[in-house]
């Protein structure tokens, strides 16, 4: 057993009211071993991770660790004002004398994201960096520590397709020296692909552990939610209706290489249009004008009228809602309840009733949410930062799909949930569309634009590339069309 560099040992953790996330669960890590710890949202395992970090203590068991342990979170914790290259050295900053040597960190920095295939400007401010790009900060900090164990929480639930395989070079590679690499992820195939070994948790037990070499996907999925796997929705046969839904013209918006560039396109009532592209190619952009909080030129109808100069509480009145791409950043308050939540945005249009708020509907709206959509919690009161990421994005997407919509913009809407939730979820995006709601959805998931959009846009540096019909989707000219062919 001297090839163990990570050793966890009948752990348990109980929070504060009672609520037990993990159950006597023991994993051993070996030298250049890389492990998969895959379950549900809620099942425990980023509880679990946090705890082989030494961040947070358990209850009980035993943890014990060869050397550092990096953690890459879910939910990044870098510090948004400072640059990349300050978020990187943080801690562990290179000192000419007494004085902080920047041009050493920024050279640090360079090499790195260099060595890991990853393009990154060591001066640009991280708050102002796209999910994907933020993600790489936190994983080049962990990085830059030498690490001997090596946790990574979804890290490549926000990566481009060609920056995945960059990602599992350098996973492998690390491997290859020696460090031990344990990933939580959803994503399956790459367990198959990548890992030698597979742990599953259920309800915070490990319920079963695969040589992923002597398994299968479908194996593995079933274990998860311990049964059959749910279906999607069926799809109404009738096309998208001649109601007008939301139209862009000539619409440019942002600046630098993530700009949007003169499109124009329509989402009419009773479809899903699904934006293909790889991250970085206009997509935030593009969703925050349609959201309302960034500038941009051209023109935005809805119901043939011009948003501008409509600002966001405005466009929630016509029942434009959003599912934004980065739930803790942009759609929660943390700290308040999932009701408080639920409310967010919305205390005016539904719930005011004179100068007060009336809670009994914004109560009932939150119970309505939790059952639709399984949200896995003991109250409507718990404070929303005490949830998993999936269970997160559920309370978001429910509070867009109950909320009387009439065009949803759904960004990266299954990131970081398990293939039960996001099948729940792409189920209620279907539904809406059934019922006549315009949907636009921006994925970085090829399989999952395919399984929902009407008709498939790509989108390449800004600028519309191509138009698909559903009976027409060819993932070989899509995808050449994302990498920039003509």
């Amino acid at each position: 057993m001297s090839d163990v560099v990570l050793e966890l040992r009948d752990i348990e953790k109980t929070f504060a009211g009672g609520v037990t996330a993990v159950r006597g669960v023991s994993i051993t890590l070996r030298a250049g071993e890389i492990q998969a710890l895959v379950g549900e949202n809620g099942a425990g395992k980023t509880t679990l991770a946090t705890i082989a970090a030494g961040k947070l203590a358990p209850t009980a068991g035993t943890v014990h660790a060869a050397g550092a342990v990096g953690l890459v979170h879910q939910h990044f914790e870098l510090i948004g004002r400072l640059r990349v290259w300050e978020n990187i050295v943080l801690g562990a900053e290179p000192r000419d004398g007494l004085r902080l040597d920047r041009n050493a960190a920024r050279e640090r920095v360079r090499a790195l994201a260099q060595q890991t295939g990853f393009e990154l400007d060591p001066d640009a401010v991280v708050e102002e960096l796209p999910v994907g790009v933020a993600q790489r900060v936190e994983l080049l900090r962990e990085l830059s520590r030498a690490p001997v164990v090596l946790l990574l929480d979804e890290p490549t639930a926000v990566l481009a397709p060609a920056e995945i395989e960059s990602f599992f070079a350098m996973v492998h590679t690390l491997a290859a020296r020696g460090v031990g690499v344990l990933i939580i992820t959803h994503k399956l195939q790459e367990v198959i692909a990548h890992t030698s070994r597979v742990t599953v948790m259920r309800a915070g037990r490990v319920v079963a552990e695969y040589l992923t070499a002597q398994t299968t996907v479908d194996e593995i999925a079933r274990t998860m939610v311990g049964g059959a796997l749910p279906q999607l929705a069926a799809r109404s046969v009738t096309s998208a209706s001649a109601a007008p839904g939301l139209a862009a013209r000539n619409l440019s918006s942002g600046s630098g290489a993530h700009a949007l560039r003169g499109v124009s396109f329509e989402v009419s009532r009773g479809e899903i249009v699904g934006i293909a592209g790889v991250e970085g190619n206009g997509q935030t952009a593009l969703a925050d004008a349609i959201a309302g909080v960034a500038s941009y030129e051209g023109a935005l109808l809805f119901n043939e009228c011009a948003l501008r100069p409509l600002d966001l509480r405005a466009r929630q009145d016509l029942g434009i809602r959003v599912i934004p791409q980065d739930r803790t950043r942009e759609a929660l308050i943390p700290p308040w309840s999932i009701a408080q939540n639920v409310a967010l945005g919305d205390q005016r249009r539904a719930f005011a009733r004179g100068i007060r708020i009336d809670y009994g509907a914004v109560r009932e709206r939150a119970r309505a949410i939790v059952a639709a959509f399984d949200v896995r919690t003991a109250s409507i009161e718990t404070p929303v930062r005490t949830l998993s990421g999936g269970n997160q994005q559920k309370v978001v997407a429910g509070r867009a799909l109950l909320g009387a919509p009439a065009f949803v913009l759904a960004y990266q809407p299954t990131r970081g949930v398990d293939v039960g939730a996001a099948a729940l979820l792409q189920s209620r995006l279907i539904e809406a569309r059934n019922t006549g709601v315009a949907v636009l959805l921006i994925s970085f998931e090829l399989d999952e634009i395919f399984a929902l959009a009407d008709r498939i846009l790509v989108l390449y540096r800004g600028h519309l590339r191509g138009e698909f019909v559903r009976d027409t989707f060819d993932r070989g000219r899509i995808g050449a069309l994302m990498a920039g062919a003509a």
